[in-house]
């Protein structure tokens, strides 16, 4: 539950990935938002899989970076694969395990909990990541701030998540959701759909 963007699409051409990581990397720097990167050789086929211990194990076959532009979002992830497609660590390890096809993996990140300026910047580095070196970039924002740039929607939108979210943690902890336990999650769902609805927006 939160406003997210998710995305996918692939390099115009592989050999812009460095580029494209020195310049992310320098406006992160200039902002002081952390990096992460990843350098997998593309010369050994992927072979990750993930522990029982939370790690993964092998290799992801993924190159790029990840910043994060506010400590209460979600990494924005841009690593590909050897043949420049978009893809999330959790999305590599899923189509290594055969539970997802590949074209049907997408990168998304939360922006529900950081602020409106936050995910308005995500959106214009995305939009000139499109111009510049993923021109096959597909955007689902679920604020529509991608197709829109309606600010005053987004802040509406987000505010009025983080409510619901806010009375939902408040009716969990003061037990007025009754007992859950043994609840399947549509029954759980139902639940919470009742609280809302009586409580009214």
């Amino acid at each position: 539950m939160g406003v997210s963007i998710h995305y996918h699409g692939r390099l115009d051409d592989i050999g812009l990935l460095a580029a494209l990581r020195d310049e992310v990397s320098d406006i992160a720097h200039t902002m002081g938002w952390p990096v992460a990167t990843l350098d997998d050789d593309w010369s050994v086929p992927p072979s990750a899989t993930l522990g029982k211990d939370g790690v993964v194990h092998g290799n992801l076959g993924l190159r790029g970076i990840a910043i994060t532009p506010h400590v209460n979002a979600e990494p924005l992830v841009l690593y590909f694969d050897r043949d420049g497609f978009l893809r999330s660590p959790t999305s590599m390890l899923l189509i290594l395990g055969g539970t997802l096809k590949p074209e049907a993996a997408w990168v998304s990140m939360k922006t529900q909990f950081s602020d409106p300026d936050t995910h308005v910047w995500v959106i214009g580095l995305l939009k000139y990541l499109k111009k510049r070196y993923i021109s096959d970039l597909d955007v689902s924002d679920e604020s529509d701030y991608w197709d829109n740039g309606d600010r005053r929607a987004l802040e509406s939108d987000m505010s009025l998540l983080n409510g619901k979210l806010e009375r939902l943690g408040s009716a969990v902890s003061a037990g007025r959701l009754g007992d859950l336990t043994g609840l399947s999650a549509d029954e759980v769902a139902s639940r919470i759909e009742q609280m809302f609805l009586s409580e009214g927006p």
